[in-house]
């Protein structure tokens, strides 16, 4: 039976993609699924554009697949996803090697362009637009937890973003389609999933009849087996009080909320297009932590935007101390071709941004520790994911604000199983707790 190699970078999304890619060619034992990319037969890559780095990455491992093509001339090598999209002529002129790109909306034709490429022995290439198709297929390997896309595409045309043009325009699929594959990983298992979308709290508002993410996160709560129910990304733009009740109301709805800023300055925001201002911003923040005692809250950050001066960037790391993240992930500005941003004027040096990352990180790192150290001495709940990746012979799980806690479960405690452990030490990424029951320990 032949074999399939999946690679994916980037986001969520991405996964999810890569998931659905993997199913659809593995039902029916079309191919099977090796970690060794020297056993394959077929190596899809799943590329993600949002950064230059990301895609100099894409072509440094295609460049080391070119000698398992030489030692294998059958091996078929495809590039699909937001890079496939966006740079499918670079592509082809870079890594000749690659037999088949395509774009996220032809994942539901993978079958089909993968038969073409060994029937008419050419490259093939599909990056035009599709139909919204909900894939139904079961993905490969099922776990614990799930990815699931309930729309995608965006309309916000950040002048950043490449987004509206690698994943088009917002469309929502229907409740029914989101349930129906939501049952049958619960079925399968899945005890956690993640609604997905690029600017997921605009859900369902293209639909007829139109409908939202409160409702949408209601109807999944009712699904028999999901134990927990998260959702991402988030922007403070569509962020609306119903959808902040639900937060509070929804028993599954873990108390998390990653909700990006991308920069703490008025007059970044406006460059960026990004729709909100700083006090709109922390007007939410505070309606989520008065309605949603005991939020997390994480967070998206862009340094070094075209034309930030000092005091710009003071004016986000403010905006850090002043929200008190549990975390967030800082990036570095990356000029992507066809975007507004990428023709400003007042471009920052490299060495700028580097420095402006690191003082970032550092202050929330120090943020992120303040936040912890209250939880010591808190009996907090805990889904288990498997084994301690520091301990083996320990256990790890995560709380429903997302945190790591790593403990030992005694032999009573298997993944999968929701428990309650008190946390004893809180450390700079993670957490220390006790398993809390009879003969336990006891907060």
């Amino acid at each position: 039976m032949p074999k399939l190699h999946v690679i994916t970078y980037g986001c969520q999304m991405n996964e999810y993609d890569s998931e659905r890619a993997a199913g659809l060619l593995t039902q029916g034992s079309e191919y099977e699924l090796t970690d060794t990319p020297a056993d394959a037969d077929l190596i899809l890559l799943n590329t993600c554009a949002i950064r230059e780095k990301a895609e100099e990455k894409v072509f440094s491992k295609l460049g080391q697949l070119r000698a398992l093509k030489q030692q294998n001339p059958g091996l078929m090598i495809g590039v699909m996803g937001c890079m496939a999209q966006l740079q499918k002529d670079a592509i082809q002129k870079r890594a000749p090697i690659v037999d088949l790109v395509f774009g996220s909306p032809a994942i539901a034709r993978v079958g089909e362009l993968v038969e073409r490429v060994r029937r008419e022995r050419r490259p093939i290439l599909s990056v035009g637009e599709a139909p919204l198709v909900k894939l139904s297929t079961m993905r490969a390997r099922p776990g614990l937890k799930a990815f699931v896309t309930v729309m995608e595409g965006c309309e916000k045309h950040c002048t950043f973003c490449v987004v509206p043009v690698t994943r088009g325009r917002e469309r929502s699929h229907s409740p029914a389609s989101i349930l129906g594959e939501i049952r049958e990983l619960a079925r399968a298992g899945v005890r956690e999933v993640t609604l997905l979308g690029q600017t997921v709290n605009a859900y369902g508002r293209d639909l007829t009849p139109p409908t939202d993410l409160a409702a949408l996160l209601e109807m999944v709560n009712g699904i028999d087996g999901i134990r927990r129910i998260r959702f991402v990304t988030s922007n403070p733009y569509n962020l609306t009080s119903r959808l902040i009740r639900a937060l509070r109301d929804i028993p599954k709805v873990c108390e998390a909320l990653h909700l990006p800023l991308q920069s703490g300055s008025n007059r970044i925001l406006m460059l960026m297009n990004r729709g909100y201002t700083r006090e709109r911003y922390l007007e939410l923040i505070a309606e989520l932590r008065e309605t949603v005692p005991g939020l997390a809250l994480t967070t998206d950050l862009i340094v070094g935007f075209p034309g930030e001066t000092d005091e710009d960037f003071d004016q986000t790391v403010d905006m850090v101390e002043r929200v008190g993240y549990e975390g967030l992930f800082a990036f570095r500005y990356s000029r992507r071709p066809g975007t507004p941003a990428a023709a400003m004027p007042g471009q920052v040096p490299e060495d700028v941004k580097a420095r402006r990352n690191t003082r970032v990180l550092e202050v929330a790192e120090r943020v992120s520790a303040a936040k912890s150290r209250p939880l010591e001495g808190r009996e907090m709940e805990i889904m288990v994911d498997g084994a301690s990746k520091r301990d083996p012979r320990e256990l790890s799980g995560r709380t429903r604000c997302n945190r790591v806690v790593n403990f030992d479960g005694q032999g009573k405690v298997g993944v999968g199983d929701v428990v309650h452990v008190c946390i004893t030490q809180a450390m700079p990424h993670s957490l220390r707790g006790a398993l809390v029951g009879e003969g336990a320990h006891v907060c």
